[in-house]
This record gives C-alpha cells, structure tokens and sequence, in this order.
C-alpha cells in the first residue's frame, strides 16, 4: 500500500501568523531526499503532534492539534540538489514559545530527519531544562514517551 502525498487540504490547519520571524538558513538536501520530503506527513492518530507538506517550494509544519503553522522552510532546486535558505518562525506566543534561533532550526531539522526522512536523530533538548522538564518537553512536542523507543547504551560488565 503505497502512503498518499499530504497536501494543504490533508488536515485542517492555519496560515503562518504575521508575527513571525525570518531566519537565513545554509541547508542542502539531495534530490532523493526531496522526493521524500514532499511526500509530507498526515497524522494518523492523536499521537501524531504534526501536519506537514510541501506546496511551491514551501514546507509547511503545523501542530495537528491546533492547526498552527510553527516553521514554513523555503526549500528549492539549484545546482547541487536542493536548497534550505529561508525559514519562518512563529512568534505568536499563543500559538508557540520560541526558546531561540538554534532551537527553532534543531527542531524543524528533527521533524524533517525523523517524521519525513526516517532517520534516527536525538530529540534536540533545551539546555536551559531540567531532566524532568526536557521529557516533558519532549512528549509535548513529540506526543511519544521519551523513555520508550529509541536506542540507549547499556555497559555490561564480564565477557560474552
């Protein structure tokens, strides 16, 4: 059963606030990874925090939830493959709470990586929480249990 592209009538959604900010970015992606980033992300149950698609070289992110727009990322073709230059940020506080730039791009790179890429990559977590506070965070943003899934180390002592 092949997964049906998501598109801007997939899920109810809204348009990215007036309050926003503009960051420049300096992303690169290869043409098979934008084959597969359009494809986007429809939720398909509670647990899924995202909306995601791809609409005339803009991504688009939304919270499932609520519909809000939080990143729309400018991703267009040039000599190398495909470039991320320029992304939007919502600054309504209503809608989301921006910690900083370098977490804004962490997490959006993370939503691309894990949601449309299937790549493993850690949850980037705020410096600025506790340990409590970051898995918090972390089921918020990500409607999954932090503890569950995943890889973790285990040091087993002896020989095998």
């Amino acid at each position: 059963m092949s997964k049906q592209r998501a598109t801007a009538v997939s899920w109810p959604h809204k348009p990215m606030p007036e309050i926003r900010k503009e960051l420049l970015l300096d992303g690169r992606y290869t043409r098979e990874e934008y084959v597969t980033i359009s494809q986007g992300f429809v939720p398909q149950s509670p647990a899924d925090k995202w909306f995601i698609y791809l609409e005339d070289d803009w991504l688009y992110c939304h919270r499932s939830a609520s519909g809000s727009c939080i990143f729309q990322l400018q991703i267009g073709p040039d000599e190398d493959g495909y470039a991320a230059d320029l992304l939007f940020v919502n600054q309504n506080p209503s809608q989301y709470r921006s910690l900083d730039d370098e977490y804004d791009v962490a997490l959006l790179a993370y939503l691309i990586d894990t949601i449309l890429l299937g790549r493993f990559a850690p949850f980037p977590q705020p410096k600025q929480f506790s340990e409590t506070d970051q898995q918090r965070h972390q089921q918020h943003v990500m409607g999954q249990n932090p503890t569950g899934g995943g890889l973790s180390l285990r040091v087993v002592n002896g020989n095998r």
